[in-house]
């Protein structure tokens, strides 16, 4: 699994540390408003059905109080008589002229009652006969009309003196009726108990439209029902005689006391019942559509948290990048310079803070790393050219030992010109033996070096060797290492061709391969057991070692010495490779890269 870097850690900490309170206030804030909400909520409901029933008790009050007055209002200024009175003598009597007189002063009270009450349509008394006195500012009764068969008035009797309160319908004996709702009591006697008559009242519904007072506007809705469940009064003022939704009508029948609420998902409740006349004022409100009333803070407290939290990943992202951008970029720099050449680090990175330090001490670190790496590389290419010198050294003082003892040979036996050949090609390879001015030489003039070499041992052999060379033109202008093919060629006639009996021959073949030179010193002479084979196996194998100079294997001289340095040179891969049979002559082979 692979490990966050070091940014996307910065953010993730950044992130939290910012988010995590946002998070926390915003949850905390909205719990609190929803709460807030909520109580909000039941209060409104609490005012709601307060405001009604205080209303309707108003209503209540004013209607008893106007049918409280009918029996105690005095009929004069001067004599005060009581409308019971005026009834007692509209019965007693049978002159026009009283009962003309008595009519209108009961007109005259049914006036101005009418003037006092805006919502009274017409007020209205019944004598026992059925015959009636009536006033109306709205509507009036039928001429025709005899209530004493109608239920209202059966049920106004039954209640023998206490107020009825009727339905809110359309009422047939009206004159141009409308929704209506009427209020009606028995007047008896207060002394004898005689049944004077009926009086009743004709209200509009605007009595109730002091339920609307205070209602939330779109949110709850209010009912006023009978102890039929008929709908007296709507807050949407629907049609009179409209009953109540059967699911608030079945809450208020199961209610337990003078007061229940209920609560749901969607909405609120709140019924209160009237112990005197049965009436049950419901209150309805939509709670969803109060929480959408309310909501705008509650989305106010979620867009304020989203924009902070908004702001503050986008300031986490910008703090990140501000405070690892130049610690990434040493990492990268660190990256490049593990495999690549030394690169100072960048000058808008140099800072006076830790970050511009840590680029300091670094850039110091890595000029004294790069100022050691040279400084070693130099000593250990020194102490290589001396390795190399060392072997040329070897090689050529062995050569010129064996040289120097041919030539003595000669010059002892005889005094011939052969030996001005041999003293020129001697001279010939001791000036390219000293050549300085680079390792690597072309191939044509170290095969020169190797015609010279053979010149010489062919005087002094004669014609018992024989040298061929076979070698490709593209080879000929190739570099290689100098004094690589000559120790080789030494060491096949000193190793394989003096100890033969008879002729023998070398050979040298020179090709390309690919991308590498290959050479082959060939031999017919005497070969090598296996046992010698494996030991020369063994000594290349070995890592090149400097342990003294003059320690020589007079056997493995040119061999060991040339691989060394083809080793040492162009690396491991390169260098000698040979086989050979006893009696039938070695093959050594050299690859070496072609530039």
């Amino acid at each position: 699994m692979r490990f966050f870097n070091i940014k996307t850690k910065l953010f993730l900490v950044l992130l939290a540390v910012s988010l995590i309170p946002i998070i926390v206030i915003a949850i905390s804030s909205y719990r609190s408003y929803t709460e807030l909400v909520n109580k909000q909520t039941s209060l409104v409901a609490a005012t709601t059905i307060g405001n009604a029933v205080e209303s309707i008790e108003g209503v209540l009050q004013n209607i008893e109080r106007i049918s409280i007055t009918f029996q105690q209002q005095s009929s004069s200024s001067t004599e005060y008589r009581t409308v019971s009175d005026e009834l007692k003598q509209l019965q007693a009597t049978n002159d026009s002229f009283d009962i003309y007189t008595i009519r209108n002063k009961l007109k005259l009270i049914f006036q101005n009652v009418l003037l006092g009450y805006d919502y009274i349509n017409g007020v209205y008394l019944f004598t026992p006969d059925g015959k009636f006195i009536s006033y109306g500012s709205v509507s009036d009764l039928k001429a025709d009309y005899n209530p004493l068969q109608d239920t209202w008035y059966q049920k106004t009797l039954a209640k023998q003196g206490e107020l009825y309160i009727g339905d809110n319908k359309i009422k047939p004996y009206f004159i141009n009726a409308k929704p209506s709702i009427s209020f009606s009591r028995a007047v008896y006697d207060m002394n004898t108990g005689e049944f004077l008559g009926v009086f009743m009242l004709d209200c509009s519904l605007d009595i109730f439209s002091g339920l609307n007072r205070n209602l939330a506007t779109n949110l709850s809705n209010i009912y006023l029902v009978n102890e039929d469940g008929t709908l007296l009064f709507e807050g949407s003022q629907n049609p009179a005689g409209s009953t109540l939704p059967a699911e608030l009508w079945t809450k208020a029948q199961n209610m337990n006391g003078d007061q229940a609420k209920y609560y749901n998902s969607d909405d609120i409740t709140v019924i209160q019942a009237f112990p005197s006349n049965g009436w049950k004022v419901i209150a309805n409100l939509s709670t969803s559509k109060l929480y959408k009333e309310y909501g705008i803070s509650q989305k106010l407290i979620i867009y304020i948290s989203a924009t902070c939290g908004v702001l503050f990943l986008i300031l986490s992202i910008l703090l990140s990048v501000w405070i690892t951008r130049p610690i990434i970029e040493l990492s990268r720099t660190m990256r490049k310079n593990k495999s690549q050449k030394f690169i100072p680090s960048k000058a808008k990175y140099k800072r006076n803070d830790e970050i511009g330090i840590l680029y300091t001490e670094y850039d110091k670190m890595m000029q004294d790393i790069d100022l050691y790496i040279r400084e070693s590389y130099q000593n250990r290419i020194l102490t290589l050219d001396s390795q190399m010198k060392a072997l040329e050294a070897q090689i050529n003082s062995h050569f010129l030992y064996n040289t120097l003892e041919s030539i003595n040979s000669i010059a002892e036996i005889e005094e011939v010109e052969s030996i001005a050949i041999m003293t020129k090609a001697l001279g010939d390879m001791f000036r390219y033996s000293i050549k300085t001015e680079s390792e690597l030489v072309p191939a044509s003039e170290e095969l020169q070096h190797v015609d010279n070499y053979m010149a010489i041992q062919q005087i002094r052999y004669g014609d018992k060797i024989s040298f061929h060379k076979t070698i490709d033109e593209r080879v000929q202008s190739s570099k290689i290492l100098k004094l690589i093919l000559q120790p080789l060629v030494e060491n096949a006639l000193y190793h394989g061709l003096e100890n033969k009996k008879g002729k023998g021959s070398i050979t040298v073949n020179g090709c390309r391969e690919g991308h590498d030179l290959v050479f082959e010193i060939i031999d017919d002479g005497i070969g090598m057991t296996t046992a010698q084979v494996a030991e020369i196996q063994a000594l290349l194998a070995e890592p090149p070692e400097f342990g003294g100079f003059g320690q020589r294997n007079k056997r493995s001289i040119g061999i060991k010495n040339v691989h060394s340095r083809i080793v040492l040179y162009y690396g491991p891969g390169y260098g000698l490779t040979f086989e050979s049979l006893e009696g039938l002559g070695t093959t050594v082979k050299i690859t070496i890269p072609a530039n």
